[in-house]
């Protein structure tokens, strides 16, 4: 027990002074240290702020880039470009002009239809004319049969035209035509719903990863300071080794540790390359950089426009729920689709019946050898005609194949009805789930800072004593890069927190 005592007692010895022999260089890192970990906190702590609703998300616009720096982006700029060069909003966009085009499709079948037709031919051999001579069948009492020449066929020409003017307008079609012309405004109500939700889609996904990558940079100041605490530690391991102080284990763990850090910095870089990959996809650029966005550094306590507090949910739960449900753009494209549904078996059920179209046909023709309004005596050939006809035309025993389109558009009604009330249960459900992430995630970040108040006061405790010629200036480093890895942490779950705020703004916010 004497020599166990005598051991401790020469080791702490040692320790204090190789204290005092590095004492003045030391505690000139040390302070930088503090000061480096102290701004570090200062940040997070001015970013971990609920008072605030979270802002709304900018709409896309589609013209006029915003006058920025060259080569130089805000999150305004970025969902501009989007705006304009997203391919899958541009697809969006065209299958909505399709779908008006198919409108206007629709609505033409109720205007009269005007056709032409015209042929044209030359005959190179064509029939002479026939006709019976005078007294060709003898005569009688002194009469010629026939007393004279009879034509009985003047003969054609080697010219022969054709030329039709046809018009019909559909008179009663028993509601036919309006309710194709429903069913396309209903697919172009779709269409537009669909667009929208891209857009909206879009703009949640840019700003997420603009917030990502925002809250990103302070964890790379984070690893940059853990390096330089590493660096130190081993400098100190080596020290203490060379001096018999420690071992050979303890000295690699120290190293280990700094390696560690490199890991963790090549992963964090890997993160922030992939957001900007995806932040470069969805705005159309070749390639972005962090120096390309507004992300700058601000001062300790302050945070630059790029960078907001943490912020929390803009309404309370029941009020989100119903904002949810009368906002939700899914909701409005399954009554879209619940409208196309509708349309399509009300159009089935009338052909279905075969009930009989009445419309009028109108037609103005000419046939002759002479081309209209540019031969010369055309227009005495007596070869035009005009005509004017009222028909009908429909299945006397109805249209199997359309009672089972019928049938078939009734059962996909029903089950598209049955979906529109799922979605209103899963968006509501949704809604709950996100806002208690949303709470839960508010409490691991109140944690995490006063954890951060742990350490603090643990690192000036450590700190005194230090000055006060005991401890050990490697557990004190060791304990602040400890508390610097805890503040990486929570700024991950801070990533995930503002994740699932946006996600319940882009199920509530207004159109």
């Amino acid at each position: 027990m004497i020599h166990s005592g005598f051991g401790f007692c020469k080791r702490a010895f040692l320790c204090m002074l190789m204290a005092l022999l590095l004492g003045n260089s030391a505690n000139a890192q040390d302070e930088a240290f503090a000061a480096g970990y102290a701004a570090r906190l200062s940040e997070y702590r001015a970013i971990i702020n609920f008072d605030e609703p979270i802002s709304p998300t900018p709409e896309l616009r589609s013209a006029g880039l915003a006058k920025e720096e060259p080569g130089v982006y805000s999150l305004a700029g970025l969902l501009e470009l989007a705006g304009r060069n997203n391919p899958g909003l541009m697809a969006a966009k065209e299958a909505e002009a399709a779908a008006a085009a198919d409108l206007r499709g629709a609505r033409a079948r109720r205007l009269p239809s005007v056709k032409a037709e015209g042929s044209g031919s030359f005959i190179g051999n064509p029939i002479g004319p026939i006709s019976i001579g005078k007294g060709q069948f003898g005569s009688y009492s002194g009469l010629d049969l026939p007393p004279r020449d009879v034509l009985l066929y003047k003969g054609m020409e080697s010219s022969n035209y054709s030329f039709k003017l046809i018009g019909d307008q559909p008179l009663f079609t028993w509601g036919k035509i309006k309710l194709s012309i429903e069913l396309a405004q209903s697919g172009l109500n779709a269409a537009a719903t669909q667009r929208l939700k891209a857009e909206r889609e879009l703009a949640i996904k840019i700003r997420g990863t603009w917030d990502a990558l925002s809250y990103l940079q302070p964890m790379f100041d984070i690893l940059d300071l853990q390096a330089r605490l590493g660096s130190r530690l081993v400098e100190l391991a080596e020290q203490s080794a060379a001096a018999g102080f420690i071992t050979r284990t303890e000295h690699a763990s120290a190293k280990i540790k700094l390696k560690e850090i490199d890991i963790a910095r090549v992963k964090l870089e890997e993160q922030r390359d992939r957001l900007l990959a995806e932040l470069a996809a969805m705005t159309g650029l070749a390639g972005l950089t962090s120096g390309e966005l507004k992300l700058a550094a601000y001062p300790a306590g302050r945070l630059p426009a790029s960078r907001e507090p943490a912020g929390r949910e803009a309404w309370p739960l029941e009020e989100a729920q119903s904002l949810a449900l009368a906002n939700s753009l899914d909701l409005s494209l399954l009554d879209s689709l619940l409208d196309v549904k509708t349309g399509l078996k009300n159009l089935a059920e009338k052909e279905a019946k075969g009930l009989p179209d009445l419309g009028l046909h109108i037609e103005l023709s000419y046939g002759g050898s002479r081309f209209p309004f540019i031969e010369k005596d055309w227009f005495r050939q007596d070869d035009y005609q005009l005509s004017i006809s009222l028909g009908t035309s429909g299945n006397i025993f109805g249209n199997a194949v359309k009672a089972g389109e019928a049938a078939k558009a009734r059962a996909q009604l029903a089950e598209a009805r049955a979906q529109r009330l799922d979605a209103e249960r899963s968006i509501k459900s949704f809604v709950k789930e996100s806002y208690l992430t949303a709470e839960l995630g508010r409490a691991k970040l109140e944690y995490a800072s006063l954890k951060q108040e742990s350490y603090m006061a643990e690192l000036e405790q450590a700190r005194a004593i230090i000055e006060l010629g005991a401890g050990s200036e490697s557990d004190y480093l060791g304990k602040m890069m400890e508390a610097l890895g805890s503040l990486a942490e929570a700024y991950a779950t801070l990533i995930e927190y503002r994740s699932v705020l946006l996600g319940t703004e882009a199920v509530t916010r207004n159109r």
